[in-house]
Protein backbone atom coordinates (compact mmCIF):
# COMPACT_ATOMS: atom_id res chain seq x y z
CA UNK A 1 0.00 0.00 0.00
CA UNK A 2 2.92 2.10 0.62
CA UNK A 3 4.54 1.66 -2.70
CA UNK A 4 1.60 2.45 -4.48
CA UNK A 5 0.53 5.73 -2.27
CA UNK A 6 4.01 6.76 -3.43
CA UNK A 7 3.75 5.88 -6.69
CA UNK A 8 0.91 7.43 -6.82
CA UNK A 9 1.88 10.82 -5.57
CA UNK A 10 4.49 10.46 -7.89
CA UNK A 11 2.57 10.29 -10.69
CA UNK A 12 0.21 13.10 -9.39
CA UNK A 13 3.31 15.76 -9.35
CA UNK A 14 4.54 14.89 -12.41
CA UNK A 15 0.62 15.63 -13.88
CA UNK A 16 0.45 18.67 -12.05
CA UNK A 17 4.14 19.90 -13.26
CA UNK A 18 3.16 18.83 -16.68
CA UNK A 19 -0.15 21.05 -16.36
CA UNK A 20 1.89 23.85 -14.98
CA UNK A 21 4.37 23.91 -17.55
CA UNK A 22 1.11 23.96 -20.25
CA UNK A 23 -0.04 27.07 -18.19
CA UNK A 24 -0.17 30.34 -21.06
CA UNK A 25 -2.93 33.19 -20.55
CA UNK A 26 -2.80 36.70 -21.91
CA UNK A 27 -4.55 39.73 -20.12
CA UNK A 28 -6.03 40.27 -23.50
CA UNK A 29 -7.55 38.22 -26.58
CA UNK A 30 -7.02 41.53 -28.43
CA UNK A 31 -4.64 45.06 -28.08
CA UNK A 32 -4.42 48.17 -29.21
CA UNK A 33 -1.35 49.74 -29.20
CA UNK A 34 -0.29 52.71 -27.55
CA UNK A 35 2.45 55.23 -27.54
CA UNK A 36 4.75 52.87 -29.98
CA UNK A 37 3.82 49.40 -29.54
CA UNK A 38 0.85 47.03 -27.66
CA UNK A 39 2.37 45.41 -24.72
CA UNK A 40 1.48 41.76 -24.46
CA UNK A 41 1.11 40.58 -21.06
CA UNK A 42 0.14 36.82 -19.19
CA UNK A 43 0.95 34.00 -17.05
CA UNK A 44 3.11 30.70 -18.45
CA UNK A 45 4.57 28.23 -16.27
CA UNK A 46 7.31 27.19 -18.80
CA UNK A 47 10.01 28.82 -17.95
CA UNK A 48 10.20 30.94 -22.10
CA UNK A 49 7.36 31.85 -23.65
CA UNK A 50 7.72 32.54 -27.81
CA UNK A 51 5.74 34.46 -30.09
CA UNK A 52 6.05 35.13 -33.30
CA UNK A 53 4.28 38.27 -35.40
CA UNK A 54 2.39 37.40 -38.43
CA UNK A 55 4.75 34.52 -39.75
CA UNK A 56 7.83 36.88 -39.10
CA UNK A 57 10.79 35.63 -37.15
CA UNK A 58 10.49 33.64 -33.81
CA UNK A 59 11.72 35.44 -30.75
CA UNK A 60 11.33 34.97 -26.71
CA UNK A 61 11.24 36.07 -23.85
CA UNK A 62 11.68 34.95 -20.29
CA UNK A 63 9.09 34.07 -17.78
CA UNK A 64 10.23 35.76 -14.50
CA UNK A 65 7.65 34.82 -11.19
CA UNK A 66 4.85 33.18 -13.80
CA UNK A 67 4.52 36.68 -15.47
CA UNK A 68 5.84 37.73 -19.04
CA UNK A 69 5.82 40.73 -21.71
CA UNK A 70 6.68 41.39 -25.25
CA UNK A 71 5.81 44.29 -27.29
CA UNK A 72 4.69 44.25 -30.59
CA UNK A 73 5.58 47.49 -32.74
CA UNK A 74 2.19 49.39 -33.93
CA UNK A 75 1.37 48.53 -37.91
CA UNK A 76 -1.26 49.95 -40.58
CA UNK A 77 -2.23 46.23 -40.15
CA UNK A 78 -3.93 44.18 -37.95
CA UNK A 79 -0.88 41.37 -36.96
CA UNK A 80 -1.57 38.33 -35.60
CA UNK A 81 0.56 37.12 -33.11
CA UNK A 82 1.25 33.22 -31.74
CA UNK A 83 2.29 32.58 -28.22
CA UNK A 84 4.30 29.36 -27.55
CA UNK A 85 4.95 27.99 -23.44
CA UNK A 86 6.11 24.09 -23.79
CA UNK A 87 2.88 22.69 -25.73
CA UNK A 88 0.61 25.57 -24.88
CA UNK A 89 -0.60 27.55 -27.49
CA UNK A 90 -2.50 31.16 -27.96
CA UNK A 91 -3.13 33.68 -30.63
CA UNK A 92 -4.17 37.13 -30.26
CA UNK A 93 -4.63 40.40 -32.66
CA UNK A 94 -2.82 43.26 -32.15
CA UNK A 95 -5.21 45.91 -34.07
CA UNK A 96 -3.82 48.52 -36.68
CA UNK A 97 -3.40 51.98 -36.05
CA UNK A 98 -3.03 55.17 -38.24
CA UNK A 99 0.29 56.48 -39.02
CA UNK A 100 2.04 59.92 -39.05
CA UNK A 101 2.84 59.68 -42.84
CA UNK A 102 5.98 58.82 -44.71
CA UNK A 103 9.09 58.45 -42.96
CA UNK A 104 11.24 59.71 -45.60
CA UNK A 105 9.20 62.97 -46.11
CA UNK A 106 8.69 63.78 -42.53
CA UNK A 107 12.49 63.17 -41.85
CA UNK A 108 13.46 65.80 -44.61
CA UNK A 109 10.93 68.54 -43.07
CA UNK A 110 12.43 67.93 -39.46
CA UNK A 111 15.95 68.12 -40.97
CA UNK A 112 15.36 71.17 -42.86
CA UNK A 113 13.89 72.93 -39.59
CA UNK A 114 17.12 71.59 -37.42
CA UNK A 115 19.62 73.03 -39.65
CA UNK A 116 17.55 76.15 -39.75
CA UNK A 117 18.02 76.70 -36.05
CA UNK A 118 21.96 76.50 -36.43
CA UNK A 119 21.72 79.85 -39.32
CA UNK A 120 22.32 83.41 -37.73
CA UNK A 121 18.76 85.35 -37.12
CA UNK A 122 19.81 87.44 -39.83
CA UNK A 123 20.39 84.14 -42.31
CA UNK A 124 17.11 82.97 -41.10
CA UNK A 125 15.59 85.84 -41.95
CA UNK A 126 16.89 86.05 -46.05
CA UNK A 127 16.02 82.41 -45.95
CA UNK A 128 12.67 82.96 -44.78
CA UNK A 129 12.07 85.62 -47.33
CA UNK A 130 13.42 83.75 -50.53
CA UNK A 131 11.08 80.83 -49.67
CA UNK A 132 8.31 83.06 -49.07
CA UNK A 133 9.06 85.09 -52.61
CA UNK A 134 10.38 82.55 -54.69
CA UNK A 135 7.32 82.69 -57.01
CA UNK A 136 6.97 86.16 -57.52
CA UNK A 137 10.48 86.66 -57.82
CA UNK A 138 10.60 84.21 -60.54
CA UNK A 139 7.93 86.45 -61.66
CA UNK A 140 9.42 89.72 -62.41
CA UNK A 141 12.62 88.01 -63.50
CA UNK A 142 10.92 86.62 -66.20
CA UNK A 143 8.86 90.25 -67.13
CA UNK A 144 11.95 91.87 -66.78
CA UNK A 145 13.47 89.55 -69.70
CA UNK A 146 11.36 90.62 -72.22
CA UNK A 147 11.71 94.12 -71.83
CA UNK A 148 15.85 94.74 -70.12
CA UNK A 149 17.54 91.31 -71.09
CA UNK A 150 20.72 93.29 -69.39
CA UNK A 151 19.13 94.17 -66.61
CA UNK A 152 17.32 90.87 -66.12
CA UNK A 153 20.85 89.19 -66.83
CA UNK A 154 22.56 91.03 -63.96
CA UNK A 155 19.65 90.46 -61.50
CA UNK A 156 19.75 86.58 -62.21
CA UNK A 157 23.67 86.69 -61.45
CA UNK A 158 23.18 88.66 -58.31
CA UNK A 159 20.50 85.86 -57.04
CA UNK A 160 23.17 83.23 -58.09
CA UNK A 161 25.22 84.87 -55.66
CA UNK A 162 23.57 85.36 -52.93
CA UNK A 163 22.25 81.12 -53.39
CA UNK A 164 25.67 79.96 -53.23
CA UNK A 165 26.10 82.35 -50.16
CA UNK A 166 23.02 80.69 -48.59
CA UNK A 167 24.08 77.62 -49.55
CA UNK A 168 27.68 77.73 -47.75
CA UNK A 169 25.45 78.69 -44.86
CA UNK A 170 23.21 75.98 -45.21
CA UNK A 171 26.19 73.54 -44.87
CA UNK A 172 28.19 74.85 -42.28
CA UNK A 173 24.21 74.98 -40.20
CA UNK A 174 24.18 71.11 -41.48
CA UNK A 175 27.46 69.96 -40.35
CA UNK A 176 26.76 71.77 -36.00
CA UNK A 177 23.61 70.00 -36.39
CA UNK A 178 24.64 66.96 -37.23
CA UNK A 179 24.23 64.92 -34.26
CA UNK A 180 20.63 66.13 -34.13
CA UNK A 181 19.29 64.93 -37.67
CA UNK A 182 17.49 61.73 -38.59
CA UNK A 183 18.51 59.87 -41.13
CA UNK A 184 17.04 60.39 -44.45
CA UNK A 185 15.99 56.30 -44.53
CA UNK A 186 15.63 53.66 -42.16
CA UNK A 187 15.00 50.59 -42.13
CA UNK A 188 11.42 49.42 -40.53
CA UNK A 189 11.23 48.67 -36.41
CA UNK A 190 11.98 50.21 -33.67
CA UNK A 191 15.22 52.16 -33.09
CA UNK A 192 17.07 55.24 -31.78
CA UNK A 193 17.34 57.87 -34.80
CA UNK A 194 19.28 60.36 -32.64
CA UNK A 195 21.22 60.62 -29.60
CA UNK A 196 22.65 63.77 -27.51
CA UNK A 197 22.94 64.26 -24.15
CA UNK A 198 19.86 66.27 -23.98
CA UNK A 199 17.41 64.45 -26.10
CA UNK A 200 16.79 60.86 -27.66
CA UNK A 201 14.41 60.03 -30.75
CA UNK A 202 12.77 57.05 -30.93
CA UNK A 203 10.67 55.77 -33.54
CA UNK A 204 8.53 53.07 -34.92
CA UNK A 205 8.70 52.93 -38.67
CA UNK A 206 7.01 50.37 -40.85
CA UNK A 207 7.02 49.74 -44.53
CA UNK A 208 8.25 52.88 -44.67
CA UNK A 209 5.53 54.57 -42.70
CA UNK A 210 6.27 57.02 -39.23
CA UNK A 211 3.98 55.16 -36.83
CA UNK A 212 4.87 57.06 -33.77
CA UNK A 213 8.10 58.94 -32.25
CA UNK A 214 9.19 59.16 -28.67
CA UNK A 215 11.02 61.95 -27.18
CA UNK A 216 13.46 60.63 -24.06
CA UNK A 217 15.04 63.49 -22.17
CA UNK A 218 16.82 62.90 -18.53
CA UNK A 219 15.51 64.86 -16.01
CA UNK A 220 18.75 66.55 -15.05
CA UNK A 221 18.84 68.32 -17.95
CA UNK A 222 15.37 69.62 -17.71
CA UNK A 223 17.13 71.62 -14.32
CA UNK A 224 20.04 73.65 -16.94
CA UNK A 225 18.82 76.63 -18.78
CA UNK A 226 20.66 74.73 -22.03
CA UNK A 227 18.97 71.45 -21.41
CA UNK A 228 15.22 73.66 -21.18
CA UNK A 229 16.11 74.87 -24.13
CA UNK A 230 17.28 72.10 -26.32
CA UNK A 231 13.90 70.28 -25.16
CA UNK A 232 11.85 73.16 -25.63
CA UNK A 233 13.24 73.29 -29.32
CA UNK A 234 13.20 69.71 -30.43
CA UNK A 235 9.76 69.56 -28.75
CA UNK A 236 8.57 72.00 -31.06
CA UNK A 237 10.28 70.93 -34.17
CA UNK A 238 8.76 67.46 -33.49
CA UNK A 239 5.44 69.05 -33.02
CA UNK A 240 5.47 71.14 -36.19
CA UNK A 241 6.60 68.74 -38.52
CA UNK A 242 3.90 66.39 -37.42
CA UNK A 243 1.56 69.38 -38.43
CA UNK A 244 0.41 70.29 -34.71
CA UNK A 245 0.49 73.40 -32.86
CA UNK A 246 3.33 73.77 -30.69
CA UNK A 247 2.63 76.83 -28.89
CA UNK A 248 -0.85 75.29 -27.54
CA UNK A 249 0.98 71.58 -26.77
CA UNK A 250 3.99 73.58 -24.90
CA UNK A 251 1.27 75.76 -22.91
CA UNK A 252 -0.50 72.79 -22.16
CA UNK A 253 2.65 70.54 -21.45
CA UNK A 254 3.78 73.11 -18.87
CA UNK A 255 0.22 71.88 -16.90
CA UNK A 256 1.57 68.61 -16.96
CA UNK A 257 5.07 69.19 -15.28
CA UNK A 258 3.99 70.65 -12.13
CA UNK A 259 1.58 68.36 -11.59
CA UNK A 260 4.54 65.89 -12.37
CA UNK A 261 6.15 67.71 -9.60
CA UNK A 262 3.64 67.54 -6.91
CA UNK A 263 3.21 64.03 -8.09
CA UNK A 264 6.48 62.00 -9.17
CA UNK A 265 4.89 58.43 -9.75
CA UNK A 266 6.88 57.11 -12.57
CA UNK A 267 3.48 55.31 -13.56
CA UNK A 268 1.51 58.64 -14.07
CA UNK A 269 0.93 59.55 -17.76
CA UNK A 270 -1.22 62.38 -19.51
CA UNK A 271 -2.31 62.82 -22.94
CA UNK A 272 -2.19 66.12 -24.84
CA UNK A 273 -4.00 66.33 -28.26
CA UNK A 274 -3.40 68.97 -30.61
CA UNK A 275 -4.25 68.79 -34.58
CA UNK A 276 -5.30 64.89 -34.72
CA UNK A 277 -1.61 64.53 -32.58
CA UNK A 278 -1.44 63.05 -29.63
CA UNK A 279 1.15 63.51 -27.10
CA UNK A 280 1.31 60.90 -24.00
CA UNK A 281 3.76 61.73 -21.65
CA UNK A 282 5.29 59.55 -19.09
CA UNK A 283 7.86 59.76 -16.51
CA UNK A 284 10.17 57.71 -14.23
CA UNK A 285 12.75 59.16 -11.98
CA UNK A 286 15.64 60.03 -14.18
CA UNK A 287 13.64 60.22 -17.69
CA UNK A 288 10.66 62.05 -19.32
CA UNK A 289 9.33 60.41 -21.99
CA UNK A 290 6.60 62.08 -25.07
CA UNK A 291 4.97 60.01 -27.22
CA UNK A 292 3.42 61.29 -30.37
CA UNK A 293 1.36 58.82 -32.61
CA UNK A 294 -1.93 59.69 -34.62
CA UNK A 295 -5.16 60.62 -32.74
Amino acid sequence: MKKFLLGALGLLALTLAGCSNNQLTTKKSSYRPTALTAVVKGTAGAKRVSYQIDNGPKQSVKVNGGSYFFQVPAATKDQTVKITAGSAKKTITVKKVKALGTYKTLAAKYNQMVTATYLPKKVQKQLQSAQKNQAATKKKLAALAKTNPTAAAAAAQQQQVAAEQLQAEMNTAKRKAKDELLPTTTKDGLKNLSTTKYTTVRANVQDGKLMGVAMITPTKQMKTKTGQKKFGTTFALLGTTLKAKPKYVINKFEKVLKDAKKNSSSTTTKTITSNGIRFNTGFSTDHLYIYMTQG
